[in-house]
């Protein structure tokens, strides 16, 4: 029998690869765990000959790869990661070393493909693990941000390994609470120092001040001493202020609407109880010819000591930066460092501000379409005076947003984030990430949208933002739910309710509501869903907010028509459509609710006229199954039960098997396939 030949070794960046609980997977499923084998080959292979990589072998369920840089090696292994975080199960640990590896006639040999196989288990799940060997190749290039982990215990491993994890890119960071046991012990000094540390922690709690929590604020409407139609100055500056000040990170600042709700005459201590605040500033504000004169003072409700106190005048010029002066003093008062990267005044053109104030006052009190688009028109003579005015581009595509227009909203986001990204401002950057990926998620486009709110939690997590945090584990729960996994979604939603209600932030605990009630819904667990959404709309009630409050109606409306209390579904139907016409949403967004009216009527015998339902369904593009099914209830036309019927399995394709199995037990896609199928062909 021939020697095997061993080739010349060469240096090259190893990639070691390895599925997480794959071996108890096989032990329950082994057809699952042999298509998962086949999945991850059928994605992975495209994406390492895109990076010139060269597949070595598999072992088991693991792979071994090759390149000729580091670069390479984590460029194609960060999209690996990215391209399998939607697959069910095949959930990856990476390892990258640099090294020396021999290749002979059946195999890859080297002291440098076992480190890279010894690092792989010092990686998150979905994560990667590198050698000190490829930190130091990438540490030069800026996009990417890496985490020493330790030195590893690597049994017959004769060179010394530093592991790092990258922490860029949306990438999970490992726990060393996780992995510590495989860490390299320091000497006794350093359990000498832990110790004295611990020690030193114990007399500093029971000696030093315990003033050292998270400071709260709540930064009431800053009074209009002046004329009432100087009025959005005061609303302007206050909400812009709440924003500026809750973007520092580390203090909790009670949200607008929340502010809107209190009454001033009260005392300042039961304003600080209702917010769950320990501070509150008061301002004024008198607007004059040539300028304000302007007044605050921050002061610890319990005990009534003022921390800060001012009073001044401004130019007309000087206005756009009253924000800043006071969100940079309220925050050295209350000794709070801003994470946030960027403390610039918005515009140093004063009509470009004044129109925005106007324009975002405008839109806020609304009450009709040709109220927004007058709004419009005044935030547009703001960025046509100062092309730069970020801040009166995000209330413009909100304005688009809000109305269903995605296409124009989104357009203008992304104009606003390419502004964003070149003065390097955290805040807005985080924001708009966030605006963006919504609208892709409106459209379906769930991998897009995933990549756009990782983004906005990395820059959220920069400033240690918990409100933008637990909003985006909502938004990502949008995405599972978007994605047929209603449980995994309302996993999301019910870990972003709880950090919600830890800060008591009334308007986005009622979203966490919401979205567990409509995944109750869907899975036809009515009498949950109706609890959910009766919860929210308390919410809405208690804080007199009147934005989407015909969204919850419907859905309410629907519940009650759904389980067959059509005398109930009536009111909050009629409701939500009438304030649906008030304020001038898109058209489409009526067919649902009157299609479910309407046979709430037909089914409690009240009359109704479709007349309505045939224009609207002119005026409407696309149609869900959930209505195309109701349509052929109300209407009566097979037409609309094929239709529901395609949709459904269409929609049921795009899942994987387990999922799809569960979909098909739902209460309406099971009712329109036994109807369609029952229907003699």
């Amino acid at each position: 029998m021939p020697t095997p030949q061993i080739s010349k070794k060469k240096l090259k960046a190893i990639v070691f690869t390895d599925i997480a609980d794959f071996t108890k997977l096989s032990s329950q499923d082994e057809q699952k765990a042999l298509d998962l084998l086949q999945t991850q080959n059928e994605i992975v292979k495209p994406i390492v000959e895109k990076h010139k990589g060269e597949w070595l072998k598999e072992i088991g369920d693991g792979l071994l790869l090759s390149f000729d840089s580091s670069l390479d090696s984590v460029r194609c292994s960060i999209e690996i990661q990215e391209s399998l975080r939607d697959v069910e199960d095949l959930n990856l640990r990476i390892g990258i070393h640099q090294g020396d590896i021999f290749i002979n006639d059946d195999d890859v040999i080297g002291d440098d493909v076992n480190v890279a196989s010894r690092i792989e288990p010092f990686a998150a799940i979905g994560g990667i693990a590198i050698s000190h060997k490829v930190q130091a190749d990438i540490s030069s290039t800026p996009e990417y941000t890496t985490k020493y982990i330790g030195q590893p215990k690597l049994k017959g491993v004769s060179q010394e390994v530093k592991v790092y994890c990258i922490t860029s890119h949306g990438l999970p960071e490992t726990k060393l609470s996780d992995v510590s046991a495989k860490l390299e012990k320091k000497t006794n000094w350093f359990k000498y120092a832990v110790s004295v540390a611990a020690f030193v922690a114990l007399l500093t709690y029971y000696f030093m001040p315990k003033e050292k929590e998270v400071p709260s604020i709540g930064i009431l409407m800053m009074e209009n001493l002046g004329i009432e139609d100087n009025n959005f100055w005061s609303r302007g500056i206050t909400e812009d202020l709440i924003v500026k000040v809750a973007g520092a990170g580390l203090i909790r600042v009670a949200p607008m609407r929340e502010i809107l709700g209190i009454d001033p005459a009260v005392k300042l201590e039961e304003i600080a109880k209702k917010l769950r605040v320990k501070y509150l500033l008061t301002s004024s504000m008198h607007k004059k010819e040539e300028g304000f004169d302007l007044r605050c003072q921050l002061i610890e409700a319990g005990s009534g000591v003022s921390q800060y106190s001012n009073k001044w005048s401004l130019s007309n010029d000087e206005a756009p930066s009253i924000v800043v002066l006071l969100a940079e003093n309220i925050l050295k008062s209350l000794n709070v460092v801003s994470k946030s990267a960027n403390a610039a005044v918005p515009t140093a053109n004063i009509d470009a501000y004044e129109f925005y104030l106007k324009g975002k006052y405008r839109f806020e009190m609304s009450e009709n379409i040709e109220d927004t688009e007058i709004a419009r028109g005044l935030l547009r003579k703001a960025i046509g005076l100062d092309g730069n005015l970020i801040p009166a581009r995000n209330v413009l595509g909100w304005t688009y947003h809000r109305t269903g227009k995605y296409d124009d909203a989104k357009e203008i986001y992304e104009e606003a984030l390419n502004l964003a990204n070149g003065i390097d401002d955290t805040l807005w950057i985080s924001k708009l990430l966030n605006n963006i990926g919504i609208i892709y998620a409106k459209k379906s486009d769930y991998v897009k949208a995933l990549e756009y709110y990782t983004r906005s939690l990395e820059m959220k997590e920069v400033v240690d933002d918990k409100r933008g945090i637990g909003r985006t584990l909502n938004n990502i729960g949008n995405i599972y739910r978007g994605k047929g996994h209603y449980v995994k979604a309302m996993d999301f939603y019910a870990r972003s309710l709880e950090i919600k209600e830890k800060i008591d932030e009334k308007r986005n605990i009622r979203v966490a509501l919401n979205n567990i009630g409509i995944c109750l819904l869907i899975k036809g667990e009515y009498e949950g869903a109706l609890d959910y959404f009766t919860r929210s709309l308390d919410i809405y009630k208690e804080l007199g907010d009147k934005w989407d409050i015909e969204w919850v109606l419907k859905e309410i409306g629907t519940t009650y028509f759904l389980s067959g209390n059509f005398d109930k579904a009536i009111d909050p139907l009629e409701k939500s459509i009438s304030r649906t016409k008030e304020i001038g949403l898109e058209e489409k967004e009526l067919l649902e609710p009157i299609v479910y009216l309407f046979l709430s009527y037909k089914y409690a015998g009240r009359k109704y006229n479709l007349k309505e339902i045939y224009v609207l369904l002119e005026k409407t593009e696309q149609i869900g199954y959930e209505v195309n099914y109701h349509l052929f209830k109300l209407l009566e036309e097979i037409i609309y039960l094929e239709t529901a019927y395609t949709q459904v399995k269409e929609r049921a394709n795009k899942f994987k098997p387990d999922v799809r199995a569960i979909f098909f037990g739902y209460s309406i896609p099971k009712a329109i396939i036994e109807e369609w199928e029952n229907i003699p062909k």
